[in-house]
């Protein structure tokens, strides 16, 4: 990230307030049936005790109120949108006497400090970078930063991988981003999160000369690249569907076609193998049929414990639309690499259809191979490890490995 110096710019109590007046004043409450030790022993939430209205209304499924922080942003961030407010807040910050948080500390410092915390934080300097450029932007930057925390890990498989499928032919890693390519801030209140984390770059992806990013298609559905879909209200599945008991609004579930996909991760993922110049290739083939084995590929395809260290599962189902099929399929790609810092090659295997199949980008190695259950390892040396980690999980190891047939 390009680091910005700016002159000490004052800040504006209506976005920072003087240091220790978040503090809420005591009020008098009516006595609740549980004790006070019951209280303060409930849920801490950033170092504060909650009171009791809010640890009910937590355990309750309802949302917290922000932090004064995340509200000040948001507000500023609005008012940086609207040409008609802009100049006057800008006003504003360069007029309004200084209030230092904390003292000796100037609104600028803060900002670059926490842009750097957050994007520490969320591991993000090999894929994004920010082009700052004043106090405005930063303001801008930070509020995207700190609104999608928690779903910045998606992004981050999601660029590492569209650059090795070659999906970036106009960018360089990492993805610099400025203030004003970033979408509006509404755009963060009306769609999900993970939704508005991709609109941030997708616009810097392309395939075959057509643009990757997220659109608004007609009749409540979206648009990236030739894919449309949309999303799944949680109401619209059937009380026993599989997807419905993980199903979270930030990543929702996903209708694109005659498949689902349990969330928008999992979509773009999926979307992202779709739309590749640089196409993986199938180097084995290996069909699951003696019963043991089937036992061991159905726990494959629904195990929802596969270590990120190992791989990470990306669903989906075919179900022609969901118009009352009653055999319905469901497929799996497990991402063996691509998606970690400094990875070159992107492998994966599929399953589905009682088959697995093994992929990569990863040019073969010729060479003699000391035994047939050894050719992967000659070729492939980079996937191979990782394939036979996965497998191994499973006790799939041997059936794939040593029976599949090899097609490169």
């Amino acid at each position: 990230m390009r680091a910005f110096q700016l002159a000490p710019l004052p800040s504006p109590p209506l976005l920072f307030p003087p240091r220790g007046a978040h503090r809420r004043p005591r009020i008098k409450e009516r006595k609740s049936p549980l004790s006070h030790r019951a209280c303060r022993s409930g849920s801490r939430r950033e170092g504060r005790w909650l009171t009791h209205h809010q640890h009910t209304s937590l355990t309750h499924g309802l949302r917290p109120v922000p932090s004064l922080w995340a509200l000040s942003l948001k507000k500023a961030s609005h008012m940086l949108d609207d040409r008609t407010k802009r100049p006057a807040l800008n006003t504003q910050i360069n007029k309004q006497p200084p209030t230092q948080i904390p003292k000796g500390i100037t609104l600028p410092a803060v900002l670059e400090q926490r842009i750097e915390q957050a994007m520490d934080r969320e591991r993000l300097r090999d894929v994004l970078a920010f082009d700052i450029g004043d106090v405005a932007g930063a303001i801008k930057i930070l509020h995207v930063l700190e609104r999608c925390s928690g779903h910045w890990k998606v992004m981050k498989w999601v660029i590492r991988l569209a650059l090795i499928y070659q999906l970036t032919p106009n960018a360089t890693r990492p993805l610099m981003l400025s203030a004003g390519s970033l979408p509006a801030t509404t755009v963060f209140d009306e769609l999900p999160l993970i939704m508005a984390a991709y609109k941030t770059f997708g616009h810097y992806l392309s395939y075959r000369g057509r643009n990757l990013a997220l659109q608004q298609a007609n009749n409540g559905h979206y648009r990236i690249g030739a894919q449309s879909f949309r999303v799944v209200p949680l109401g619209e599945l059937p009380a026993d569907h599989p997807y419905r008991s993980r199903y979270k609004e930030s990543d929702p579930v996903i209708r694109h076609g005659l498949d689902l996909s349990p969330s928008l991760s999992s979509f773009l993922l999926h979307t992202l193998l779709e739309s590749r110049p640089w196409a993986p290739v199938r180097v084995l083939l290996s069909l699951i049929i003696l019963r043991d084995s089937q036992d061991r590929y159905q726990r494959l395809m629904a195990a929802g414990d596969v270590p990120e260290q190992q791989g990470i599962a990306v669903d989906y189902r075919f179900d022609v639309g969901g118009r009352n099929y009653t055999d319905p399929k469901d497929y799996r790609r497990v991402f063996v690499s691509g998606f970690r810092p400094g990875e070159t090659v992107a492998a994966h295997l599929f399953v589905g259809e009682h088959r697995i199949e093994l992929w990569t980008t990863e040019p073969p190695v010729a060479g003699p191979a000391p035994s047939l259950n050894k050719v992967l390892d000659v070729r492939f040396p980079v996937s191979t490890p990782l394939w036979r980690s996965v497998l191994k999980r499973f006790n799939l190891e041997g059936v794939v490995i040593n029976w599949g047939i090899v097609l490169v």
